[in-house]
């Protein structure tokens, strides 16, 4: 793993976004990351914890897990999300071999792109050591990646965001996916809209709304915000640089601790 302070003005330039300490790591690893902060003891076979954020967080009482889709390195410092920048500890660059949606929560899940190797699934193991765990998202990926663990299935942004006001304090592993976007990417492209607005609106309110969940959250919580290409690739029509900005884009893990 490389830690080393990475200038996110480098891929474009910003008043708001200065340096941040960042690592490199595999997606793979945020199963074996979550345990380990969580106090639980980490399967030999999984990937090893990320160093940085194990070392610096070992100890929370509940992580609350964040999935954004269409949300990596190119957005977080085009668009600058406000709260997310300022009150980030720590970034992480992911690595994988498959960015969208269904691989990353495969990966996260079950460690790699096996199926329950060796039995695993992130929150059915979190379970048998006795941590409760609550998924949120949509009906067919809950159906697909639950592992029999609980799961609320909601169908847009806005529930999901209610549930959360719900479930953060009382959970120790809660996961909240947020996927609006391609649904209404979808409508404004059938109206002949350009994107870029639409992403500006959704990243400012989902920002609003993780700071929101952030102000009810107690103390010694861990906020987990990770990034993925979406459920497929999409034609944005970018042109120049920025284009080849998001087409070096990567997933990206935003780290928040709540003392």
């Amino acid at each position: 793993m490389k830690v080393s302070y990475y200038h996110l003005g480098t891929l474009c330039p910003s008043d708001l976004v200065s340096e941040l300490p960042t690592s490199e790591a595999s997606l793979p690893q945020i199963p074996a990351t979550i345990c380990y902060v969580l106090g639980v003891q980490v399967p030999d076979f999984l990937p090893t914890p990320i160093q940085e954020i194990a070392t610096q967080f070992r100890g929370v009482e509940r992580v609350v897990f964040v999935l954004l889709d269409n949300f990596g390195l190119f957005e977080v410092t085009y668009y600058k999300p406000q709260f997310l920048i300022e009150s980030c500890n720590a970034l992480v660059l992911l690595s994988t071999k498959n960015p969208y949606t269904l691989g990353v929560l495969h990966q996260i899940m079950y460690g790699g792109f096996d199926i329950e190797p060796n039995g695993f699934h992130l929150l059915r193991y979190l379970n048998q050591r006795g941590k409760t765990t609550a998924m949120v998202g949509r009906d067919k990926d809950l159906k697909r990646y639950d592992g029999g663990t609980r799961a609320i299935p909601k169908d847009s942004d806005m529930n999901t965001w209610i549930e959360a006001a719900k479930l953060t304090n009382r959970i120790n592993m809660s996961w909240f996916h947020f996927l609006d976007f391609e649904n209404l990417y979808r409508q404004q492209a059938k109206l002949g809209r350009e994107p870029g607005d639409l992403i500006d609106k959704l990243l400012k309110r989902t920002d609003k709304w993780i700071l929101s969940m952030h102000k009810q959250l107690r103390g010694n919580s861990l906020m987990i915000v990770l990034g993925d290409h979406g459920r497929y690739k999409m034609d944005l029509n970018y042109t120049d640089k920025i284009a080849q900005w998001r087409q070096a884009s990567v997933p990206i893990a935003i780290v928040i601790k709540k003392d």
